[in-house]
This record gives C-alpha cells, structure tokens and sequence, in this order.
C-alpha cells in the first residue's frame, strides 16, 4: 500500500488498522464507508456518546440530548448560519435545524455518508433548511465569513490536523462566531504510560489519527484565535461510565458476538467497544466539551 493509496475492502481496512497503519485520510474515510451499516445499527443516525441521565435506560434520546446541549450552548437561533463538520449520515445537523430553526449545512468528506444525509433530509422535510456537501476539515469548501455556528461532534478526533480545522472554523465564522462540540479524548489525570497505552488501541480500533487531550484542544483553539469559553470533561457534567461498556455482562455478550461474527468490520467495531469501556473504567479516556467564539474585532 503506497503513502496516498488505502484499502477498500473490509478484511484490508482491519488488517492495516490492526498493524498500525497511520490512519490517514484515505484509510479513515475507507473505514467509514465500511462501517455505516454497523454504526446505524448500533447509534441510528446519531454517531456520537449521548447525554445520559442518572438512571433508566441508554438509548437514542441520550444522543438527542447531547445535540440539543451543544446547541444551547452556541446559543443557535433561527437566524443563524451553521456548519456541521464532519456530519456523519445527518442525524445531528437535521435535529439542530429542527430543535432552532436555523439553517445548517453538513460536511463529510465520505461519498456514500452524503448520499445518505441528503436523502434524510429530504425524508425529514429538511431538504430546504439542511443542505450537506463533499469536502474535508483541513480545507473547509466555504468563503471567509460564511457561518455563525461550526459544530462537531466527535468528528475532530478523526482529522488528520486538528489544529489546521480550528483555523478553518476560525476562517469561516464571522466575528461573534461560535465553535461547540464534543470529542474523545484521554484523560489528563491518567499516568501517561497508561494514557498512551489505550490512546494507541483505541486509535486502531476507531481509525482515529491522533487522540488528543482537552488541554491540546484549547490551545489549537486558542492559536487559531477563538476566546475558549468551555473546555470540560464530561464526567463533571454526567454519569459518563453509563454509556460504555463496563458491566462484566455487557462485556461477556460482546465477546460472544464477536466470536461468532464472520465480518471483520462488526468484530472491530465490537472490539473497540470494549476498548472505550475498558479505557474509561481505568480513567484513561473521556469526552471532553467545547465553546469558544470568534472576537467580534477579528
């Protein structure tokens, strides 16, 4: 495999993520195009930890609450401009329009995620307010000045240059601008061996390039020239652990599975789940959450 080819079919996309190919931009996106059916499976059209409650059962209002969270605190109005980076099948950016009124725009550098998200939209009705694009966070395909509100969720972790996003995002805001979202990340108070141990399996199992930290995701923000208003762990805010997989039952139905699955692709999807929980249980991974605007001098 040369340094700009990647693998297309799912044996090779595990095999080159399992040996510790460098997660470029090629292989993370052949990784997507694999692994919509499972993803869709397991999260519905909302590709992103959920904002669980103290008690009762985890399931799609959780990842519903979480968007609506991240929403609020960017502050989206009817009238706002906003671009959902890394958009996944649409999930997000077809309840962000529905929840404010605003008009969204998606992007995903994945051919077969935007044929998905645009035909959700349309199913939704969303077609006029929610539109979604082919293109890449390192090279937002938009003017200067084009948004009030960038987003993600849980995509950056997955971009080849963070640093060089968090500039585009800059870039494409207007002054007053709002950056939110919400990504994995390792835990800071983790001893680093421990944190660089699971940072590398999870980043093969999950085709993530680089996990970074929220202290890294400040400064990048703070270097392209946003004033961050939040960078937290979302431990403080909820029972984080509820959404992983750290009961020893949940983790004997997931090995069984894997087990018996023939497609390498659902056994790695299987696999990282139990790479998260196991990684969250020893407090070397968490999801962090971010604000930061643009200055209305910029």
């Amino acid at each position: 495999m040369t340094a700009t080819a990647a693998p297309h079919s799912a044996r090779a996309v595990v095999a080159a993520l399992r040996e510790g190919a460098p997660a470029s931009p090629e292989l993370v996106n052949s990784y997507y195009g694999l692994c919509i059916p499972f993803y869709r499976e397991f999260l519905g059209d909302h590709w992103h930890t959920g904002f669980y409650e103290s008690d009762g059962a985890i399931g799609p209002r959780d990842q519903l609450r979480m968007e609506a969270l991240v929403a609020q605190s960017a502050g989206i109005t009817a009238d706002d401009r906003v671009l959902d980076v890394g958009c996944g099948v649409g999930g997000p950016a077809c309840h962000v329009a529905r929840l404010t009124g605003a008009r969204v725009r998606g992007l995903t550098p994945n051919q077969a995620q935007l044929e998905i998200a645009r035909a959700g939209a349309a199913h939704r009705g969303l077609a006029e307010r929610v539109r979604f694009d082919l293109g890449e966070a390192s090279q937002l395909p938009y003017p200067g000045g084009s948004f009030d509100v960038v987003l993600f969720f849980e995509s950056a972790c997955h971009f080849p240059d963070r640093a060089r996003f968090f500039r585009e995002a800059w870039r494409v805001l207007r002054p007053g601008g709002r950056l939110a979202g919400e990504d994995w990340v390792q835990c800071e108070q983790a001893p680093q061996p421990l944190r660089s141990q699971w940072a590398a399996r999870i980043g093969r199992s999950w085709a993530i390039p680089a996990l970074g930290s929220i202290a890294e995701y400040a400064s990048q923000m703070t270097q392209a020239g946003f004033r961050v208003e939040l960078a937290r762990d979302m431990r403080e805010e909820m029972p984080l652990l509820r959404g992983f997989v750290t009961r020893a039952a949940d983790r004997d139905a997931i090995g069984a599975e894997m087990r018996n699955t023939p497609d390498p692709i659902r056994q790695l999807v299987m696999q990282g789940l139990m790479e998260l929980g196991e990684a969250a249980a020893q407090g070397a991974f968490t999801v962090g959450r971010f604000l930061a605007t643009k200055p209305q001098e910029a």
